[in-house]
């Protein structure tokens, strides 16, 4: 009988101690929103804030309209890497987030998996208006930035009319990407730092200087749980270990600490 009970009393204690682990785990770790055209970058930093701190990452990846209204409706995030400053911005300016910063500007290209485009075009328009591309993809404008400022480059070159009957929308970059990458569309317009992948690599792009730089914010949503953390991270992003990943990636990256003053 009394084996039994100091049993008990060791099951409960067990118990106890990894339920107390597990919450401090929790309380330690963070829950990342990221726009889907940083997801390559971010694995990266947040593989090596890891391994520098022991501290878990847990990132969500999707467009930053779908993130922002996630946000909105209470998502546990912690922090929100967005690929615009209007969401960010927004989301400060409705008592959901701090003060946002700008973390890095992005550029977009247009990419195809058929590297015989690139060097056959010779530029981007070329390839959208001449070289038999039947479908093109693009993040969602309404959602992604950067299919807004492809659409807007679009526009500007007069070609948004020729390619729009072309186009077929993602609901990000990297779905855009994957159109591209599968071969259901001939070329998209993507990020430049998902050409620095794997994936991306086996292709070529087009440079579009048309398309604006893409400035990116991030925040730290104002009910996370763990904003000492947060901060922890957010001095990495500024470190020179994590300016080196992001200038590899093709981003043009802002000097200034991330921590809101």
């Amino acid at each position: 009988m009394l084996r039994k009970k100091n049993l008990a009393l060791w099951i409960c204690g067990l118990c106890f101690f990894l339920g107390f682990s597990g919450n401090s785990l929790a309380d330690s770790g963070l829950t990342v929103a990221v726009a889907a055209n940083f997801a390559p970058a971010m694995e990266r930093i947040s593989r090596n804030f890891t391994g520098k701190t022991g501290i878990p990452v847990q990132v969500s990846v999707s467009s930053s309209g779908r993130l922002y209204a996630q946000i909105r409706n209470g998502a546990p995030f912690d922090l929100f890497f967005s690929a615009d400053q209007n969401r960010p911005e927004r989301l400060f300016q409705e008592g959901r987030c701090e003060q946002p910063m700008v973390y890095v500007n992005g550029v977009v290209v247009l990419w195809s998996r058929n590297t015989a485009l690139c060097s056959e075009a010779g530029s981007w328009q070329n390839a959208v208006s001449g070289f038999g591309l039947k479908k093109i993809g693009m993040a969602n404008p309404e959602l992604a930035p950067y299919g807004a400022v492809a659409k807007n480059a679009l526009l500007a070159e007069k070609l948004w009319n020729r390619a729009q009957d072309r186009l077929v929308f993602g609901n990000n970059v990297a779905q855009a990407f994957q159109y591209a990458a599968s071969g259901a569309a001939d070329a998209s317009f993507i990020a430049l730092s998902l050409t620095n992948t794997p994936r991306g690599e086996q292709g070529c792009f087009l440079p579009v200087p048309e398309a604006e730089p893409v400035a990116q914010s991030a925040c730290l949503v104002r009910n996370s749980n763990n904003r000492k953390t947060a901060d922890k991270f957010l001095t990495f992003m500024s470190s020179e270990e994590t300016k080196t990943i992001l200038l590899q990636y093709g981003y043009r990256t802002k000097p200034k600490n991330l921590k809101p003053e």
